[in-house]
């Protein structure tokens, strides 16, 4: 069952493997000006809204069908092209507009034979793009 993707990394549940995230957390701001005034409390003036940020948490391990080491060089080229992209979940996109890789953490949780990751906690986050194609 497919229930989302970014770039090329679909979300996704079967029986021979599970690729989804947890923790999934949006945020948004609003942008301010502060004008100092003096002797008075200074004036706040709204800008606009910010661009949005959207964080989760994946878990890639062997023994759910996937290949963490790869997966992972995925998403680091994916950070380290600066490549945009949509993100779609429940079959919309969370947004009109594109989406960033801003950055990875990685946790490994169990190291396999020679070296290899069988399981590891990939924390990601998202900025929106604002300016590009829409959708």
């Amino acid at each position: 069952m497919l229930v989302g993707f970014m770039a090329g990394v679909p979300f996704m549940v079967s029986k021979a493997f599970v690729r989804t995230f947890d923790d999934y957390n949006r945020n948004s701001a609003g942008r301010w000006a502060k004008h100092e005034l003096l002797g008075q409390k200074p004036v706040l003036e709204f800008i606009g809204p910010d661009t949005e940020k959207i964080s989760f948490s994946m878990h890639l391990r062997t023994d759910q069908g996937i290949a963490p080491e790869m997966e992972l060089n995925k998403l680091r080229k994916l950070r380290d092209k600066g490549k945009t992209f949509s993100l779609v979940i429940g079959g919309r996109p969370i947004t009109q507009n594109l989406w960033v890789l801003e950055s990875i953490g990685e946790t490994v949780m169990h190291w396999g034979r020679a070296g290899s990751i069988l399981a590891i906690k990939v924390d990601v986050t998202l900025q929106e793009y604002v300016g590009g194609k829409k959708l």
